[in-house]
């Protein structure tokens, strides 16, 4: 699923290419994935807009129009947004077109093999669904303090903490397993174990690790790509996630998979406690 960095590099390549583009029509659909709207709403609200600006929230893109309209986007598990492809194919799911500054045609497909994403139009303000969320895990108004006291009051495991978005909104598995090996934290802790000290370690790391997807375009291992179909370089880098019954790069233990709140999660028992 992409996370908060894939979602991030793709809204600043969409900023970079779509902003004051004007909106002309939506050519094809997928009913089943559309939020707060119906097809016929869809066709008929869009085009003649002009695209004012690109937010994130999260997992979540938040697509600013003129006139107070909105899209929100969320990339499910397979969800990707391409500029310009050579063609669409059996997975693309909507297809817009529209018109940028200088007056040359844009196209923008979403591509869902699974039909997870969700494509919601608004007016007024952006999907009800986001005043569910926590404050964004790496831009977010939090820190250690706020942290502490979410952790405090739960005795869930420390990763299906992380999770939570009402928590902190944009962790995924990916970014999970890596925090907690950073910091040398088991997954499987009480999350209201953890002390002062290790809470404001978490937070800074949290912060870090998300940056760093940020920096290296995203993590691609399985459909993440950016707006031209490139891959992202973080995956070059784990330490955690996807390495079961490899060799802990700390302390050389055997890394280990256990299954934390639903996900597949990677850890080394011998170095996080």
């Amino acid at each position: 699923m992409p996370e908060l960095p894939e979602v991030e590099t793709v809204r600043r390549q969409l900023a970079d290419a779509l902003v004051g583009a004007r909106l002309l029509e939506v050519t094809r659909l997928e009913p089943r994935m559309l939020g707060d709207c119906d097809a016929d709403q869809l066709r008929a609200g869009l085009p003649g807009r002009r695209l004012e600006g690109l937010d994130r929230l999260g997992k979540f893109m938040i697509v600013r129009l003129e006139g107070e309209a909105y899209l929100t986007l969320h990339l499910g598990m397979t969800g990707q947004l391409l500029l310009d492809p050579e063609s669409a194919d059996a997975y693309t799911r909507f297809i817009f077109r529209l018109v940028d500054e200088a007056g040359e045609p844009v196209v923008l497909h979403f591509r869902d093999v699974r039909k997870f994403g969700r494509l919601h139009f608004t007016l007024g303000g952006p999907a009800p669904r986001l005043a569910q969320l926590g404050p964004d895990a790496w831009v977010g108004n939090w820190d250690a303090a706020y942290l502490a006291g979410r952790l405090r009051r739960r005795t869930a495991p420390l990763k299906a903490v992380l999770l939570d978005q009402s928590v902190l909104a944009g962790i995924g598995n990916i970014y999970a397993d890596e925090a907690l090996w950073w910091t040398g934290l088991s997954p499987l802790r009480p999350a209201a174990s953890l002390t002062e000290t290790e809470a404001a370690l978490l937070a800074g790391e949290i912060r870090h690790r998300l940056g760093e997807g940020v920096r290296l375009l995203g993590c691609s291992l399985s459909d993440f790509v950016d707006t031209q179909g490139k891959t992202g370089g973080f995956q070059e880098w784990l330490q955690a996630y996807g390495r079961n019954g490899l060799p802990c790069r700390r302390c050389g233990g055997a890394m280990t998979r256990v299954v934390v709140a639903g996900r597949g999660t990677t850890f080394c028992p011998s170095c996080q406690r």
